[in-house]
């Protein structure tokens, strides 16, 4: 018997590195980077999983159950991989193999699961065909063995007799031991138990077995018909065409001049496509064509598909039968599931003895119709039902090989259980239901099922001898059933008459299964029908009722078990796509890049039907690559109206309507509705086709609720009524579209729109996949509102223009365009859109163009020890329990935010970017008369350019009238870019350096840039004098660096520069007396930031605050620190009342308890109206008191949305109710508060309570963000 142990550190790839640099180019990244990091994780968590058999998952059913989580975006389905014989470990996306313990991490498009097992493990005995113990998963092990151990009954008196019997005892029998069988009396094949039982005891214990719901092994060892089932395998893949008289049956329409006749194609595993000579395997699911006279199918498969498993499977039976046939090894032969063993281990007929003269006729009739029945059910009629009418070669014949997500429930219990289609068939007994949306497959279960039963491959059904599958939508109410049957099923009369079919019922019960498709309502059923649901108590046949998601409630009191089928799984897009284009694999791996980079659009494949709109737009444009969602649902519409060519102008009407309610929902954010929202915008809830568009749920509500298939395809209805609208000869609807481009390009200056955007829960709810990509957004709102306006601003400006163009109302839109664009920033790629190319003009209007070019070079990772080094672990706060929640150990947080960043950072390390497109829109002008105002270069990470990249700068350069460089982390950019530069040095205004040193051609080249207007420098370059005298026109100077030689030499530089407007000096270069001898000449200065700087004395610092408040235009103010201005804080505070522009204000260590109570006094008194970020952190000299005057007395400063109050970790408050609630008014008087820092205050669960509640109240309750939380390199001591 096989043990669990360790995996051994077997190393297999998956990955075809021939392949991978096309996988690169179609994913943008390096692919093969990418596969050998994913196999080196693979192998560390390979190497952490069990091996060896698995007996708990030697039954294919079982291992079918372990994908109920699988991820549903995968190429190889569900039932490919168990029939391969693996189960899902559940530990990332690893299978593994019961029998031999392969483990698989990936899946392959390519390949399917029982290549790559045969490929890793060919001598796994599962593979090989042996005694493995594999459990097919329709298997029914109900059997008498035919062979009887030998010898005498006194053989196996003693119990060593019985133990030695079990000497080929299965190693997968590992439930119980032989001992402990031999010791209750027990021998392997049991001559034991037939010394003390008779053969007819035995047989009424078989008989009287009991598997499923009133079925007795009786029903299965007594078949009227023989069938020999296949072996299960595996190759089994569960296609119909498995059946080589069915793949027969598909060469009907073979071409008859082909050079190849159709029984040799069959015979090698071959079907018919349909198309020309192309004729696929239904194994391994490749193609052959082109058929010359004398090519032998058989020999051409095994030559082009070596390891086809069919073709394997045919080889290993001819080299493995004839050495079975040997005495010796007869006992090891496979158990095989075939009712003929059955039937032959009995002698006893329980029917016949029972049959009277009178009841001869019923049991012949029966007999007939399950001959009959079974041939209908295989024929290529019964079979072939076309999707939506798109073609014959996509029909149900692919969709029976795909297993529908079904889902089961108790009709007195909520809960759902999933459930596979062997647990779907043994479940089946009296009446249940099958619910499911338009298109969702029931009809493709139903058909299953009898093809299923008819075959004979699955046992699991063999216990009916009867199944009528009846499309009730062909029936009228008056029909008797022998005349449904005929009518649907039956080629020829069949002498049965109405009588005889209830006595066959009356005699068979529950082995008779009636499958019923296309159920309505009770009332519109035949009534010999409404009598076998309404009164299956006195029949007890077995009902199957395939019902819309909304019609069941009229036979709910009937059911027991409801089925639900659910989505249709992803993977099954993928089976039922590759088997139909398995010429054409690149374009599947495009399909399934697509909706991986789209995962929010991969549940518009929710049902056959998409799939089908999918196959559809293929067929029809073999060489059109569009797989976005909009493609699917317009195929999918075009495919609705050919099939209800009828009813043309009421689908019109119906999608007109449905259109309606759509675009009411998507300017709403509604995805659900109601009764009264249906009849305002018109649309019948009774019509069918309604229910090809929308869901109805009424399951445990009052009121029924509706919605659309999907949300996606919600807006793409509301779509499709919007172009109906502008499209339409009515005025007022022509005037719609300006209307609504008014309205988008208004929402920009409406910020309060966008932030609801943003925060749309009900949205998020009904769009779960997209709510990460939607916590990121709204992370970006509130760490850089800026960005966020920019971002959603571009979206709403494509839009618009889409709309105008489509509504032909350019013209008219344009004002409103023209308005938007003012003053605003965008993206590069927004000049690729058609309206800058007939307009461009509009360039004009903008602020800037923003392009980012970006390398793989990153920041060296912030070393945590560093700063563990600086902090004293003896100055750890003592704190109280209650206050323990103030402080978070860094370990775990440094953990966190290294492995984010080793993900960032692998992720951009394998990124291919695209270079700009410069092909469309503006960029077709030549020449350009209108230029792009300004262009923002923002380059990170990156040493040099290549030549493309260089000739596409070139050419924007040139287009462009002023250009802002902002270099960081990249040396050697700008000698690389030296050619586009000399070109436009004259458009350069604006150079900002960090992070990097620049070599003595890049400091000569930045010496002849004439129009710098922008100067930001950090790290020690020689050149700051030159290039300040340079730049007469000098607006902003930064300056970081930690030794300046000559500093009053700058000072003096800078003075000329009468047009500057910020300064910000960083680091310990700063010198303060010639610094203030010359800020009186900066007075057009608007931003002033000394942060950390510190003044010698108190004189210089007065002086400085005297100065400040002739700065009349200063919007940022960063003070430096120090005692000297700790002396002037109240004087600096009192100037700031004549800065009425001030956004920014910045105390840092100088202030203490009457200076910060004279901010709250200038307030009051009308300053800092415009003030939006107050920083008074690290102010240790004031009290707790202090702060709390402060809090009493602050009010009037509308705008203020930061607030800044923290202290250092040693310098912890322990708040005084009083206190608290004094911030808490506070934060209530300031409107416009989104985050409040206060660490090092340590609050208890009362307080917390109080700041909770008063953010419940806070205007800006959705945003506000309460900092509180120190993390530390070592925890805080904590007071008992």
């Amino acid at each position: 018997m096989a043990t669990q142990q360790e995996a051994s550190d077997e190393r297999i790839s998956q990955f075809d590195y021939d392949f991978l640099p096309e996988l690169s180019a179609l994913l943008g990244i390096d692919a093969v980077q990418l596969a050998k990091e994913m196999e080196e994780d693979q192998q560390k968590v390979q190497a952490k999983m069990q091996k060896g058999y698995n007996s708990q998952m030697r039954s294919e059913a079982k291992r079918l159950k372990t994908f109920v989580t699988y991820e549903p975006y995968s190429s190889w389905t569900p039932q490919e991989m168990a029939a391969a014989g693996f189960y899902f470990t559940g530990v990332k996306a690893g299978v593994q193999c019961f029998c031999c313990s392969l483990i698989l991490f990936g899946t392959s498009l390519r390949r399917l699961p029982i290549e790559d097992h045969k490929k890793f493990h060919p001598d796994c005995g599962f593979l090989l065909n042996k005694d493995v113990g594999n459990i097919a998963k329709y298997d029914i092990r109900v059997k008498n063995l035919r062979s009887r151990l030998r010898g005498g009954k006194m053989r196996y008196q003693e119990e060593e007799a019985r133990l030695g019997s079990f000497r080929n005892w299965p190693f997968y029998a590992q439930g119980i031991s032989p001992r402990v069988l031999s010791e209750a009396g027990f021998v392997f094949t049991c001559e034991f138990l037939q010394s003390k039982k008779s053969s007819e005891e035995i047989a009424q214990y078989i008989q009287s077995y009991k598997g499923f719901v009133d079925i007795t092994g009786e029903h299965f060892v007594n078949s009227w018909v023989q069938r020999e089932l296949p072996v299960a395998s595996a190759y089994c893949n569960d296609s119909i065409f498995a059946y080589e008289e069915l793949r027969l049956d598909s060469f009907k329409d073979w071409p008859w001049e082909s050079a190849v006749g159709a029984a040799a194609l069959a015979k090698a595993g071959l079907f018919y496509t349909g198309i020309k000579d192309i004729v696929q395997c239904f194994s391994c699911g490749r193609c052959l064509e082109k058929w010359q006279e004398g090519d032998d199918p058989l020999e051409d498969h095994s030559r082009c598909f070596p390891n086809c498993p069919f073709l394997q499977n045919m080889k290993s039976s001819v080299e493995v039968i004839p050495d079975l046939q040997s005495p010796g090894e007869v006992c090891e032969l496979p158990e095989t599931t075939s009712e003929s063993h059955l039937e032959d281990s009995i002698a006893v007929d329980p029917i016949a003895p029972e049959v009277a003269q009178g009841e001869a006729q019923w049991f012949q009739e029966a007999k007939n119709l399950n001959e009959q029945l079974r041939a209908a059910y295989t024929s290529a009629s019964f079979r072939h039902m076309s999707l939506l009418d798109i073609s014959s070669d996509l029909t149900t014949d692919h969709l029976l090989g795909c297993d529908l997500s079904i889902a089961s429930k108790h009709i007195s219990k909520p809960v759902q259980e999933p459930l596979m289609l062997p647990e779907v068939f043994a479940s089946l007994n009296s009446v249940m239901c099958v619910e499911g949306e338009a298109g969702s497959g029931k009809t493709v279960l139903l058909k299953k099922i009898a093809f299923l039963w008819a075959s004979g491959c699955c046992p699991l059904l063999n216990r009916f001898q009867l199944v009528f599958y009846v499309s009730l939508s062909s029936t009228r109410p008056d029909q008797g059933l022998v005349s449904i049957i005929c009518d649907q099923l039956l080629e020829k009369e069949v002498s049965v008459t109405e009588m005889c079919m209830r006595n066959i019922l009356q005699q068979l019960k529950n082995q008779v299964l009636f499958l019923l498709d296309d159920y309505k309502e009770i009332c519109s059923v035949p009534q010999v029908i409404g009598k076998l649901i309404q009164k299956n108590h006195l029949s007890r046949t077995c009902l199957l009722i395939a019902v819309h998601t909304d019609r069941a409630r009229d036979i709910r009191r009937y059911l027991e078990t409801i089925l639900e089928i659910k989505a249709f799984p992803f993977y099954n897009t993928i089976f039922i796509l590759r088997k139909l284009f398995s010429h054409n694999m690149t374009r599947l791996q495009k399909f399934m890049i697509y909706f991986r980079k789209n995962e929010s659009l991969q549940k518009i494949q929710k049902t056959p039907l998409f799939v089908a709109a999918v196959c559809a737009h293929w067929f029809q444009y073999p060489f059109d690559p569009s797989f976005y969602d909009v493609a699917v649902f317009k195929s999918y519409m075009e495919r609705l109206f050919l099939r209800n060519k009828v009813t043309t102008e009421l689908l019109k009407a119906t999608v007109s309507s449905c259109g309606e309610l759509a675009l009411k929902g998507f300017f709403s954010c509604c995805f659900e509705f109601n009764d009264d929202d249906l009849t305002e915008a018109g649309v019948n809830e009774d019509e069918d086709l309604t229910m090809c568009l929308m869901s109805k749920f009424t399951a445990q509500r009052l009121r029924p609720s509706y919605q659309f298939l999907s949300p996606a395809f919600q807006e793409f209805l509301a779509g499709m009524r919007l172009i109906e609208l502008l499209d339409s000869d009515r005025q007022e609807h022509q005037d719609l579209g300006p209307k609504i481009v008014s309205h988008l390009l208004h929402l920009v200056d409406n910020k309060e729109s966008l932030e609801n955007i943003s925060e749309n829960d009900d949205y998020l709810k009904h769009q779960p996949e997209i709510s990460l990509k939607m916590q990121l957004i709204r992370g970006l709102w509130q760490i850089c509102p800026q960005a966020y306006f920019s971002m959603v601003s571009e979206h709403l400006l494509v839009l618009a223009l889409n709309i105008a163009y489509q509504s032909n109302t350019v013209a008219v839109c344009s004002p409103f365009v023209l308005q938007f664009l003012q003053g605003r920033t965008l993206t590069l790629k927004v000049l690729n859109l058609q309206y800058f190319f007939d307009h461009p003009e509009s360039l004009s209007l903008l602020r800037s163009i923003h392009v980012s070019i970006k390398g793989n070079k990153t920041s060296p990772r912030f070393d945590f020890s560093v700063l563990e080094a600086c902090l004293d672990k003896s100055q750890a706060p003592t704190i109280d329990q209650d206050y323990a929640s103030a402080f978070e150990p860094m370990n775990e947080w440094e953990q966190n935010s290294a492995e984010k960043e080793d993900n960032v950072k692998s992720y951009m390390a394998i990124q291919r970017r695209a270079p700009p497109d410069l092909s469309t829109g503006y960029w077709k002008l030549s020449p350009k008369q209108y230029k792009i105002p300004c262009l923002e270069v923002d380059v990170n990470g990156i040493d040099a350019v290549d030549q493309e990249m260089l000739e596409i700068l070139m050419t924007v350069f040139s287009a462009s009238q002023r250009i802002e460089l902002h270099l960081n982390h990249s040396g050697g950019f700008i000698e690389s870019i030296c050619p586009a530069l000399e070109l436009s040095k004259a458009s350069v205004t604006k150079c900002s350096i960090s992070k990097l040193e620049l070599s003595a051609a890049e400091e000569e080249l930045l010496l002849t840039l004439p129009s710098l207007e922008s100067l930001e420098l950090s790290g020690t370059i020689q050149l700051q004098v030159k290039l300040i005298q340079n730049s007469p026109n000098l607006h902003v100077f930064h300056l970081k660096c930690n030794f300046f030689s000559d500093f009053e030499s700058l000072m003096t530089a800078l003075a000329s520069c009468k047009k500057l407007t910020e300064i910000k000096f960083s680091d310990s270069f700063f010198e303060a007396v010639p610094f203030v001898a010359i800020l009186p000449n900066f007075i057009s200065l608007k931003i002033l930031n000394l942060a950390g700087q510190h003044f010698p004395d108190e004189e210089t610092s007065e002086k400085f605050a005297y100065i400040l408040g002739s700065l009349s235009n200063l919007e940022e103010l960063i003070l430096p620190t120090g005692d000297a201005i700790y002396q002037v804080a109240k004087l600096i505070i009192q100037q700031c009342q004549q800065l009425h522009c001030l956004r920014v204000l910045s105390f840092f260590q100088t202030l203490n308890d009457d200076s910060v109570v004279e901010i709250a006094k200038v307030a009051i008194n009308g300053g800092f109206q415009k003030l939006e970020n107050l920083n008074l952190s690290i102010n240790h000299k004031i009290t707790e008191e202090g702060y709390r005057n402060f809090f009493q007395a602050l009010d009037n400063m509308p705008n203020l949305q930061e607030l800044n109050i923290s202290r250092h970790f040693t310098e912890c408050i322990k708040a005084q109710a009083t206190t608290v609630k004094s911030l808490s008014q506070c934060v209530l008087r300031l409107p416009s508060l989104i985050r409040l820092n206060m660490l090092s205050w340590l609050l208890d669960a009362d307080d917390i309570a109080l700041l909770n509640v008063m953010k419940e109240r806070h205007p800006q309750s959705k945003y506000l963000t309460i900092l509180q939380k120190w993390i530390l390199p070592f925890s805080p001591i904590i007071q008992k």
